[in-house]
């Protein structure tokens, strides 16, 4: 029997749905893009050649009103999320909406009830989910391979081209800055790989050319473990997270396409270097053609979408993560 096709439509072409989703869509089994929307003209002319026999559109209600779209991929500026994903579970959508869920605890909260009550499927694009070396991590945290986790730490820095960038990153307002835009991956990632809620204990925010250049954070999750994180649109390229445990200690480093576990040795001093069932020349490989976490991520929801079984994000998810941001910028002022 052949498994159903997905009709997808894409809400926002800006620069991540050109580069990550857009690509990504293509080549998925199981799933068309049917139509592409968007305000501006050089962004549905980018998303029209990524998409070929796609239906293009200047207005999103119109691509919402059509029949030939089943599934609505939200990637718009922040501060149009919730105004977006309520839109397509109203029209009877299926949602995927990107980080952050909204720029606000309210709205939030009133899109994941408002989603709920509709009874479409929804996922939030917290990709880093389904990278490889962030589920063989968490693989072997279930599996107890550094004991008991004591601390973490954590850093993600995407210089950015303040001349090529959106306007919208610049304001907090519209989901710009680095804690919405790039702490809410870490604060999910290190919910996800904890299986522990997070809450904020200090921050510090250093503004620039935009209200949040860079971010030190410090949080504490419910079990007991600290945690610190570097944010930076200044600092040079780094996405990693390193688990400190009684037993060892564990690294993912996702530009480097590494993940790398050290165990305590048992009769000697000091930590060795174990060996992985991940070979490290996989990741790698993953890490030279792109990150495939995007492909993997949609994969999953458009199999959920479908009615096939799939891990994804949730709403409460993007929630959870969305609160520990703002705690964060409530605790830096």
């Amino acid at each position: 029997m052949t498994a159903p096709t997905l009709r997808i439509g894409v809400l926002g072409c800006g620069a991540v749905a050109c580069t990550e989703h857009l690509p990504a869509l293509r080549s998925l089994r199981g799933a068309v893009v049917s139509a592409v929307a968007d305000p501006d003209p050089a962004a549905r002319a980018r998303a029209a050649a990524l998409a070929p026999g796609a239906a293009v559109h200047e207005d999103a209600g119109e691509l919402l009103r059509r029949t030939d779209v089943d599934a609505a991929i939200v990637t718009a500026p922040p501060r149009l999320h919730a105004e977006l994903a309520a839109a397509a579970a109203r029209a009877g959508k299926h949602v995927y909406v990107e980080k952050p869920l909204t720029v606000g605890e309210a709205e939030a909260e009133r899109l994941v009830a408002d989603l709920a009550r509709a009874g479409v499927t929804a996922a939030v694009g917290f990709n880093r989910r389904a990278h490889p070396a962030y589920v063989r991590a968490r693989e072997l945290l279930d599996a107890g391979c550094i004991g008991e986790v004591r601390f973490v730490r954590t850093a993600f820095c995407e210089p950015l081209d303040t001349v090529s960038a959106p306007p919208w990153k610049r304001r907090r307002a519209d989901g710009g800055g680095v804690l919405l835009d790039l702490a809410s991956h870490h604060f999910d990632l290190v919910r996800w790989l904890l299986r522990d809620e997070v809450r904020v204990v200090h921050a510090s925010l250093r503004p620039g050319w935009s209200d949040e250049d860079e971010a030190l954070v410090e949080l504490a999750t419910d079990g007991g473990v600290d945690v610190q994180s570097l944010f930076s649109f200044r600092a040079a390229h780094a996405d990693a997270i390193e688990l400190f445990g009684e037993a060892g200690r564990l690294r993912v480093d996702r530009h480097r396409g590494a993940l790398v576990l050290h165990r305590r040795r048992r009769a000697r001093y000091g930590v060795r270097r174990a060996w992985l069932a991940v070979a490290r020349n996989e990741l790698v490989r993953h890490a030279r053609r792109g990150d495939p976490s995007f492909r993997l991520s949609l994969a999953a929801f458009a199999s959920r979408a479908t009615g096939a079984p799939a891990e994804t994000a949730s709403l409460e998810d993007g929630l959870r993560s969305l609160q520990a941001v703002l705690a964060a910028q409530r605790a830096a002022r």
